[in-house]
């Protein structure tokens, strides 16, 4: 089991080097393609027919931060800095998973429950499928052009589908890791996983060990996973991002669409009947 953390340790940490030297080719290839210009020097950033509710911007905004230092302090664990690091990282790990917890069942509730019930909003569809590479083309510098179909385009809403699972995933595990945690007289990793995947393998232990491993790998995909989205909402859609977090209310256009400063969009020749409007600008660009 050490070995295996080991060479974890070591592949992740490349992965993750290879992913900043991604986005960082990624951001030059946006000076080049005059895209940054338009966005950093120009503030032609996309324009909004609608600003984001103020709940779930509360959601979002904490569990970012719940994220984040559920991140740190996963990793401080892993690799304790200073004495004494690893109890304090644990109890401000075992903090940030409750909130985080919390703030994915309210999140699930509000979805599918509240009077917004917003969960269609993130329901990948036949159109969102057939939209795929012409995002993909936006994205990778192919195309000035972003096609969308609904509120959030479908590299976004297959990636909140992701983070939902990963995030059940990894909220199943860590509460499995709590073997000093009691409840209705047993702890929770006997609850949890002894009954059954202890069974399975042996013993409580090393099923705690083969967890302990799978939460590790979930805890690298969430930090790949979030240093992606925080890159692309801050090249993506700043004024929307700022909004997210409080920090500078969305300035919204009534009959916005598209992109606003789309080239492909805003320089048709006049004779040319005008094509259908494409749906709203995603409320969060680049999640």
């Amino acid at each position: 089991m050490v070995d295996a953390q080991v060479y974890l340790d070591y592949g992740f940490t490349l992965l993750y080097i290879c992913v900043w030297i991604f986005l960082g080719v990624h951001f030059v290839a946006g000076i080049l393609k005059g895209r940054a210009r338009m966005k950093f020097i120009e503030h032609k950033w996309p324009e909004h027919d609608s600003a984001p509710p103020p709940l779930p911007k509360f959601m979002h905004a904490t569990h970012m931060i719940s994220m984040i230092m559920l991140g740190f302090s996963g990793m401080m664990i892993r690799f304790p800095q200073y004495y004494g690091w690893r109890t304090s990282m644990r109890y401000t790990h075992y903090t940030f998973m409750i909130i985080v917890t919390v703030i994915l069942v309210w999140r699930v509730w509000y979805a599918f429950f509240s009077k917004a019930r917003d969960w269609r909003e993130f329901a990948v569809t036949r159109e969102d499928l057939a939209s795929a590479i012409g995002v993909l083309a936006y994205y990778g510098y192919f195309s000035n052009k972003k096609p969308h179909v609904a509120k959030y385009n479908v590299m976004q809403k297959m990636s909140y589908i992701l983070f939902l699972l990963m995030m059940v995933m990894i909220a199943f595990t860590g509460f499995s890791l709590l073997d000093e945690v009691r409840l209705f007289g047993t702890n929770m990793s006997e609850l949890l996983i002894g009954w059954n995947l202890g069974v399975m393998v042996g013993s409580t232990s090393l099923a705690i060990a083969y967890v302990r491993i799978f939460h590790y790998i979930l805890n690298w995909g969430f930090i790949i996973m979030t240093t992606v989205h925080v890159y692309l909402s801050a090249t993506e859609d700043i004024p929307c991002t700022l909004d997210f977090f409080g920090l500078k209310a969305l300035e919204v256009k009534e009959g916005a669409h598209g992109h606003g400063h789309d080239d492909e969009a805003h320089h048709e020749p006049p004779s040319v009947p005008p094509s259908p409007p494409e749906r709203p600008y995603p409320a969060f660009t680049g999640e």
